[in-house]
C-alpha cells in the first residue's frame, strides 16, 4: 500500500474499508453457515427435518451429507457480502443527498438517516436478490435424502449443481420474475425493521449512564439487542420470504401463486402460529457467539 501511494496512486479509503469489510463479512458468513443451513431447512418445512430440533437437524446433515453439507448455498450468500455493503453504502449517501436537496427544510438528523437507510437498503436487496434466491434454494436441497425414512414427493432431488447453474436455471424456466421470487416480504421488513431498531436502540441507551454512552461496549451490546429485537418482530416474514423461495421444490401448494399477507394468513391456518418463528432462536445464538 505504502508503495502505491509513493507511486503517485492509492486506494481510496471507502475501497479499502468495504473490502475489509466484505474479507470480516465473509469469514462471519462462514462461521455461521451451518446455523443458516438449519434455519432454512426448519423455517420451510423440510420434511426430513421437521420436530427434528437443532441438534437433531445437525445430525441429520452430516449423516446424509457430511461436513460440506453444513456449507451447501454459504457460497452464495458469501458472493452477495461485497456488492450488497457497496450498493447499500453508496446509496444512502446519494439517497440521503437526494432528500436534502430535495427538501431543503428537512432535520438533518435520526430520522433522515433512517428513511434513507431504509430506501438504500430496499435497493440493496432488490440489486442482489438473486443470489440470496439461489443460496436458499441451494440450502433446501438435501443430498441423499432418499435414504431417509421421510421422503418427500417432489419432481426431482440435486436440481441445481451450483450457483450459475440456479441461476441460469430459474431465469430459463421462469424468466426474470422467477428471480425475484419471495422478495417482496423482504422489501416490507426492511422500513418496520429499521424503524423498531433503531426505536429499541435509542430507548436502550437512555438506560446507560451518561458517562458511558460513547464507549463502544455499550453501543454493541445496546445495537445487538436492538437488532434481535426488530428481527424478532419482524421474523414472520422472513419465514414467508423462505418458504416462496422454495416453493417449486416443495411438495406443498401454501403459498404459491399468493401474496405476501396471504401466504401468511395460510402458514397460520395449516402450520400453526408457532411456524411464523420457526428458526428463531437460531438468530439469538449466532448474535451470542461472534
Amino acid at each position: 500500500m505504502e508503495e502505491a501511494e509513493r507511486g503517485g496512486w492509492a486506494v481510496p479509503l471507502a475501497v479499502r474499508e468495504l473490502i475489509a469489510g466484505g474479507v470480516a463479512g465473509g469469514v462471519a458468513k462462514c462461521a455461521v453457515a451451518p446455523l443458516e443451513r438449519v434455519k432454512i431447512l426448519l423455517q420451510t418445512r423440510r420434511a426430513e427435518f421437521r420436530g427434528s430440533g437443532l441438534v437433531g437437524s445437525f445430525r441429520t446433515i452430516y449423516r446424509t451429507e457430511g461436513p460440506l453439507g453444513f456449507y451447501r448455498g454459504n457460497g452464495a450468500s458469501v458472493a452477495r457480502i461485497v456488492p450488497y455493503a457497496a450498493l447499500h453504502y453508496m446509496a444512502y449517501e446519494e439517497y440521503r443527498r437526494w432528500i436534502i436537496l430535495g427538501f431543503p427544510n428537512v432535520q438533518q438528523g435520526p430520522v433522515l438517516d433512517l428513511v434513507a437507510g431504509s430506501i438504500a437498503g430496499g435497493t440493496a436487496v432488490v440489486s442482489t436478490y438473486p443470489l440470496d434466491l439461489v443460496r436458499t434454494k441451494l440450502a433446501y436441497q438435501v443430498k441423499g435424502a432418499v435414504n431417509l425414512s421421510l421422503r418427500e414427493s417432489k419432481p426431482s432431488e440435486q436440481v441445481y449443481k451450483g450457483i450459475l447453474h440456479c441461476l441460469k436455471t430459474i431465469y430459463r424456466q421462469n424468466g426474470l420474475k422467477g428471480l425475484y421470487r419471495g422478495m417482496a416480504p423482504s422489501l416490507y421488513g426492511i422500513f418496520p425493521y429499521s424503524g423498531l431498531k433503531f426505536y429499541f436502540y435509542e430507548k436502550m441507551k437512555t438506560h446507560v449512564p451518561e458517562e458511558h454512552r460513547k464507549d463502544i461496549i455499550p453501543k454493541l451490546a445496546c445495537g445487538s439487542v436492538a437488532g434481535l429485537l426488530g428481527q424478532t418482530i419482524t421474523y414472520p416474514l422472513d419465514v414467508v420470504r423462505r418458504q416462496m423461495q422454495v416453493q417449486a421444490l416443495s411438495s406443498s401448494n401454501l403459498v404459491k401463486g399468493k401474496e405476501t399477507f396471504r401466504s401468511l394468513a395460510m402458514i397460520v391456518k395449516h402450520q400453526g402460529w408457532k411456524q411464523l418463528f420457526s428458526g428463531l432462536s437460531i438468530n439469538y445464538l449466532k448474535v451470542r457467539h461472534l
